[in-house]
């Protein structure tokens, strides 16, 4: 027992990166108090309550792991992975729907769950076949494959934003994984010419004088459902539906440009005040226009060089991890931090297309964080087993 769970390891953990953990999420604490305590609605008014809550038990989680053996998880990898797209099928079936979406079952979105999953079933599957010599195509293959179950479960509930998240994980790690370059610049350069393509056929369909069955025509052969559609377009032509599909990208942009250097101060937040900001996005998607403008431009980069140096450090544990596997681990959770902070920044000042995607630990959402704080206690604890000098 005392070789598998070891307290005086706490020692030797990475005290930057809890650093910087803590140091966020009391920032979200605070900005969805600010955001939310405003409401009429109960429940939004003591959300910033439930994520002080999460927050604690998932960093006494996070403590605890770090005790603990790294190499005991991924024991369990498969088993965890296979778990994941139980919860992934049965939140189609019999999943709670919001807003047309069917992502939560018993009050947790197991799409969160399947990220950690997956990214640790990856960094053993890529790992561990290191040593074995395996071709790498094979497990080039092999990877877009666990990867390919549980984006096609989450494309079906539909959460476009989430599944792309996936897709840029398995990239990352076949990347760092080196296995196939060839290959790997080939995926690549298709998945640039299919981006290109949807935007290209999109273009097309806003021309001016096209007959209206052609444009349609143009936009299914995207395969992008309505909604999905409406964003890109958005982001695309601004001006192009301002006042419905691109009202709260707007109003996003006019909160953080209006916040000048210092911010108007806690609570003050204009366009969260008067509903300019829809109510059910600040506290969670849209967060950091509401940092924006009540901390103005140091508040907001401090949260952004805070999301940079917490990567930045998850990287530095990666790269000094001696075994495959924690390296492939480590490089997976710093690229689900890094697309989630450069995606929900991006999108509030018009940079990014509308997606879902939080801002780790200061957006509001229970699950995300909770699943965040255990895949970076695996991270201490690849860190804290390096043997200390005066043990």
């Amino acid at each position: 027992m005392v070789d598998f769970i070891d307290f005086r390891r706490l020692r030797r953990m990475n005290h930057g990166l809890t650093a910087c953990v803590v140091v966020l999420l009391v920032a979200g604490v605070v900005a969805v108090h600010s955001a939310a305590s405003i409401r009429d609605d109960a429940v939004l008014r003591m959300q910033y309550l439930k994520h002080a809550e999460v927050g604690l038990a998932g960093l006494a989680c996070y403590f605890l792991l770090a005790c603990v053996d790294c190499k005991a998880f991924f024991r369990f990898s498969w088993l965890f992975y296979g778990g994941s797209l139980g919860l992934l099928g049965l939140v189609l079936a019999m999943g709670t729907a919001i807003m047309g979406a069917r992502r939560w079952l018993f009050g947790i979105q197991p799409a969160e769950v399947a990220k950690l999953a997956l990214i640790m079933v990856l960094a053993q599957f890529l790992g561990t076949r290191t040593r074995r010599g395996q071709h790498g195509a094979t497990l080039y293959l092999g990877a877009l494959a666990l990867t390919a179950a549980p984006v096609a479960l989450i494309l079906f509930q539909p959460d476009l934003g989430t599944a792309l998240v996936f897709l840029i994980l398995v990239m990352t790690l076949l990347f760092v994984r080196g296995c196939a370059p060839k290959l790997f610049w080939w995926h690549a350069g298709l998945t640039a010419f299919l981006a290109l393509y949807i935007v290209g056929m999109l273009v097309f369909s806003e021309r001016e004088g096209l007959k209206p069955e052609h444009a349609r025509l143009a936009q299914r052969a995207t395969l992008l459902s309505g909604y999905q559609r409406d964003r890109v377009l958005t982001f695309i032509f601004p001006e192009r539906d301002r006042y419905n599909a691109g009202w709260t990208r707007w109003q996003s942009e006019i909160a953080v440009g209006s916040g000048g250097v210092w911010g108007k101060g806690l609570k003050k937040s204009d366009r969260n005040l008067y509903g300019f900001l829809p109510g059910s996005v600040t506290s969670n998607d849209f967060i950091f226009s509401v940092v924006a403008e009540e901390t103005g431009f140091v508040g907001a980069t401090a949260v952004l060089v805070l999301e940079v140096v917490l990567v930045l450090i998850i990287l530095g544990v990666a790269f000094a991890c001696p075994e495959p596997v924690g390296r492939l681990y480590c490089s997976g959770v710093a690229s689900v931090i890094f697309w989630h902070s450069f995606e929900n920044i991006a999108m509030t000042v018009g940079l990014m297309p509308v997606t879902g995607l939080p801002l780790p630990f200061v957006s509001y959402g229970r699950t995300f964080v909770f699943m965040l704080l255990l895949a970076l206690g695996v991270v201490q604890s690849f860190t804290a087993r390096k043997p200390a000098r005066d043990d």
